[in-house]
């Protein structure tokens, strides 16, 4: 049931804090969680215990309800230490404010007995999803389920009805007792995030587990009434994508960091050491002006979203464009960034354990997901300057 009772909610400067002291204990994890190839148990209940999980969850059920922003910077400080937990820790604990735009039914059915339970997710429309009374029947194998071993419940992609594509595109709620996981997790970066395959084989999913993304797009969702913050106003395609960003600069950081750490000791094999190099110098001046660049333009706007969400006002589809625009960059310029802080680390960098070349193979791996691809988003701004007007409900 939802709890009436009064939730002790920290300050975002405490949460920072909490994040900034497990940094360490995330670093020592690092390699055994790599072999492991998915989050320790221990590392999911660390996250539980400092109250990440509630940060946007609603006070309704437990949680804090806060403004994105100390999610984002929360994650991003996870990430400098360890780019795989906060991978985890961002695309798991943002369906807790997915789930808290379903209906009432359906917050029920994951948090009716246990407010902690979690979810993982793949929204790329592999649900054969057939009509069924109450309902649909649905088989369907999605793969890069991030964070799935520590889950009960699995956000799975369908497009309903394939004659009108993308408009009916759907996210489906199915418990675990449901699906199938399997381990198919062999890759070159952001080894321990576990983002095994799904399989679901003839499961039935009732209409009040079925989140329209139409719905999502204009922001008039089931538990708009239940959830009525600005928080749960703000629209899907703006929440999620900014989860799958902040990891990558989080983890540039962690990459400069690093970059400055072997910097003060590092002599080349002329003898030139690198604290004296102008070039490594200048380096690191861009890197700090880039990375606080794109934290500035993101909390800009997601400030600028909130405050429409608070005045009830319908945030500007033409500003939605630019700022799907501006996260969609961000995995390209850390890529980018990282690359240049390896080359200017040296030889030591291709070896196994360097911190620097992880953390670029880590950034470097998220590219490939399709919110962090880039140029369709830059098509859609370019186009809605020029006066068109975009079809993509990811906004």
């Amino acid at each position: 049931m939802p709890q009436t009772s009064n939730n002790i909610i920290p300050s975002p400067e405490k949460l920072y804090q909490l994040a900034r002291d497990l940094q360490q204990t995330l670093r020592n994890r690092a390699e055994d969680t790599a072999k492991l190839r998915r989050l320790s148990d221990e590392t999911i209940q660390d996250f539980k215990d400092l109250g990440f999980f509630k940060i946007l969850q609603p006070i309704r059920w437990g949680g804090y309800e806060m403004d994105p922003i100390v999610f984002y910077k929360v994650t991003g400080i996870i990430s400098e230490a360890c780019m795989t937990s906060a991978w985890v820790f961002s695309v798991v604990a943002v369906h807790n404010w997915q789930i808290s735009v379903f209906g009432e039914q359906a917050q029920q059915d994951v948090w009716g007995e246990d407010n902690t339970v979690l979810i993982s997710s793949s929204y790329a429309p592999k649900g054969i999803a057939v009509p069924e009374e109450g309902g649909y029947r649905v088989s369907g194998e999605w793969d890069w389920s991030s964070g799935s071993d520590h889950c009960n419940w699995f956000f799975g992609g369908a497009v309903l009805d394939p004659s009108v594509g993308f408009e009916s595109f759907v996210t489906l709620l199915i418990p675990r007792e449901d699906y199938e996981i399997i381990d198919n997790w062999h890759v070159y970066g952001l080894k321990g995030t576990g983002s095994k395959r799904i399989k679901v084989t003839d499961a039935f999913v009732p209409n009040y587990r079925i989140h329209y993304l139409k719905d999502a797009f204009l922001s008039e969702n089931p538990g708009k009434k239940i959830n009525p913050s600005p928080l749960y106003q703000l629209p899907f395609g703006q929440v999620f994508t900014h989860s799958v960003a902040v990891p990558s600069l989080g983890a540039y950081q962690g990459a400069l960091n690093a970059f400055i750490d072997g910097a003060k000791s590092r002599v080349s094999s002329f003898g030139v050491e690198a604290k004296s190099n102008p070039v490594t110098s200048a380096l690191i001046a861009e890197a700090t002006l880039e990375i606080d660049q794109m934290w500035n333009t993101l909390e800009a706007n997601m400030k600028s979203m909130m405050d429409e969400a608070r005045n009830s006002n319908k945030i500007d589809v033409n500003n939605r464009v630019k700022f799907r625009h501006q996260v969609g960059t961000i995995n390209d310029r850390c890529v980018a960034g990282a690359l240049k802080l390896v080359k200017a680390s040296g030889g030591a960098s291709v070896y196994l354990g360097h911190d620097v070349m992880n953390k670029f193979l880590d950034i470097m791996t998220t590219q490939v997901h399709v919110a962090n691809i880039s140029t369709p988003f830059a098509i859609d701004y370019g186009s809605s300057v020029l006066g068109g007007e975009t079809e993509n409900l990811m906004l």
